[in-house]
């Protein structure tokens, strides 16, 4: 998992879409708001992100029901389908603080891609 606090660490970015993304979406906000960016990588177990992030994604915070029950609304503000991989969008607050995770299609807990796919939007 890499976890970006900053416009100078986009170095360690590997894959190219999620870098041409992130630099995207820190052009469109500006240094003035800077959000916490998440990558999630091969092998980063639900558990692991939940536990770097401080919250169930896959669990609603107000009502506490979980996916895949069909009651479950997640949390998010905005969820992206990119082509090869997710963004999603937490705001916290008034706006002042937020996480934006990329969540990529492969080598990812197969249920967070499956409330990903139920839940997503496509961007064209």
């Amino acid at each position: 998992m890499l976890i970006l606090k900053s416009p100078s660490s986009f170095d360690s970015i590997t894959d190219p879409d999620i870098l041409k993304l992130v630099k995207l979406r820190h052009s469109q906000l500006g240094d003035e708001m800077f959000v916490s960016v998440i990558i999630i990588e091969t092998g980063d177990s639900l558990s692991d992100i939940e536990n770097e992030i401080g919250f169930c994604i896959l669990t609603n915070l107000f009502d506490d029901v979980r996916f895949p029950d069909p009651d479950f609304v997640p949390c998010f503000e905005v969820l992206e389908d990119h082509g090869g991989c997710y963004e999603m969008l937490f705001i916290f607050g008034d706006g002042d603080d937020a996480i934006e995770i990329f969540i990529p299609k492969t080598g990812v807990d197969p249920l967070l891609l499956a409330m990903c796919s139920q839940f997503t939007v496509v961007i064209e």
